[in-house]
């Protein structure tokens, strides 16, 4: 499955957070805060550093961009060739 949803290349931190992301951005309205990235339960135990390299190498895959027209840290799920957000 994760081969179909083109995610079969993350590793295990970045697909953590990428699922947090998607729940922030399911709960925020269409923008994922930081702070409500990082209070997801699965990445509780993940450490700070570890989190923001995650955050920022989905940024660069093209998986979350910056949203627009809002503060740091505040975050858009983007499609993928095939996908819908």
């Amino acid at each position: 499955m994760e081969q179909e949803l083109g995610i079969g290349e993350l590793s295990q931190n970045e697909k953590d957070v990428l699922y947090a992301v998607q729940v922030a951005y399911n709960m925020g309205n269409g923008v994922a805060r930081s702070d409500d990235i990082r209070n997801h339960m699965l990445l509780k135990s993940m450490t700070q550093p570890t989190f923001h390299r995650s955050l920022k190498s989905l940024v660069q895959i093209g998986y979350v961009g910056h949203a627009p027209n809002t503060k740091a840290g505040s975050y858009i799920l983007k499609a993928t060739e095939g996908q819908t957000v």
